[in-house]
């Protein structure tokens, strides 16, 4: 299956090794409109310049592919996107999906109407925790889930001028994104409403508020909380996957670390504290993002992730934005 990559920035390059390593994907044609990049990706990728071109209709008209690679900055999104589906491609974005709701909105609408796939790179959620969290609670482990709390305590984003650190609430859209996502691929519920308080601390290096608490509400009750800072310099307990706690009648699922365990405490009830192996990915060899898509393509059917359902999360992160902006309760259905 042969791939147009557009973006060769920290992002791209690793994205360009994901292919190399995926089977029966080609990368064609790269696009990369600064020198710099394309420099450091012919110096340290083994690209051949020929095959990099500064913007993708250069790239679209050179040569035949299947599918377009999309790992630009999220104000690009929807460009990149509309070229794409014009040229009759299947689109695999780097998240999030866009910077503007309603340019999320006419992408999905766009890819719908082309035919084609079009999958975002919610890649945390094919990790053995949420694949595992998501099996347990399906299979009512802990009974109805009342509450999730999901802490994340990173050092994140420290390239000055990059967009993470430049933009506003980057640290809500780029890494939220992610967990919400998680939240709703676990829960199997939607939310309908946010509730979010940003914040900058003192001596962050972004621009854009960067700590938050938010609180969600989903169609079924669950109440869940996500709590942040993106600028700790301190202990980072779990990395990027954040500590997350369910709560139900039977118990709670808790990720501590990167373990996945079930406890269950109360005097009338045996005591039960395990730790949960975790499920295999199925594949350890590929990246799971690149197998499900380019195995949708190939099965013509919808891949998971699909940038219908990742405008559900999206919803969160704007609804949370929205939030911050005007200090209240926000519903999903005022978007």
């Amino acid at each position: 299956m042969k791939a147009i990559l557009v973006g060769l920035g920290g992002r791209g390059r690793y994205w360009l090794d994901q292919c190399r390593k995926q089977r029966d994907v080609n990368v064609v044609a790269c696009v990369e409109p600064s020198a710099q990049n394309r420099e450091r990706a012919v110096a340290q990728c083994a690209l051949a310049e020929r095959s990099i071109y500064r913007d993708l209709g250069a790239a679209l008209a050179a040569v035949q592919a299947d599918f377009v690679l999309d790992v630009t900055p999220p104000a690009i999104h929807e460009d990149i996107a509309m070229q794409t589906f014009a040229a009759g491609l299947h689109l695999l974005g780097e998240k999030p999906l866009s910077d503007d709701y309603q340019a999320a909105q006419r992408v999905v609408k766009a890819g719908t109407q082309a035919g084609v796939a079009h999958m975002i790179t919610q890649n945390y959620r094919f990790n053995g925790l949420p694949r595992t969290t998501h099996r347990l609670l399906t299979e009512d482990l802990i009974g109805q889930v009342g509450q999730l709390d999901v802490s994340l305590y990173v050092n994140w984003a420290d390239s000055p001028g990059s967009h993470y650190v430049t933009e506003p609430y980057m640290f809500l859209t780029d890494m939220g994104i992610h967990h919400f996502d998680m939240m709703r691929y676990t829960l199997g519920q939607d939310p309908v409403s946010a509730h979010a308080l940003t914040w900058n601390l003192p001596w962050g290096w972004h621009q854009g508020d960067a700590a938050q608490m938010i609180l969600f509400r989903f169609a079924n009750g669950v109440v869940a909380t996500h709590r942040g800072i993106g600028c700790t310099v301190g202990h980072v307990p779990a990395g990027h996957n954040g500590e997350w706690r369910y709560e139900g009648p039977h118990g709670t699922l808790t990720w501590e670390g990167f373990d996945l365990y079930h406890t269950h405490s109360h005097r009338a009830d045996p005591k039960i504290r395990q730790q949960i192996p975790l499920d295999d990915d199925g594949g350890q060899d590929q990246n799971p993002v690149l197998r499900e898509f380019v195995a949708a393509i190939e099965e013509g059917r919808t891949p998971e992730c699909n940038a219908a359902d990742n405008l559900k999360s999206m919803a969160m992160v704007f609804a949370a934005v929205k939030s911050a902006i005007e200090g209240r309760e926000v519903s999903i259905d005022e978007l």
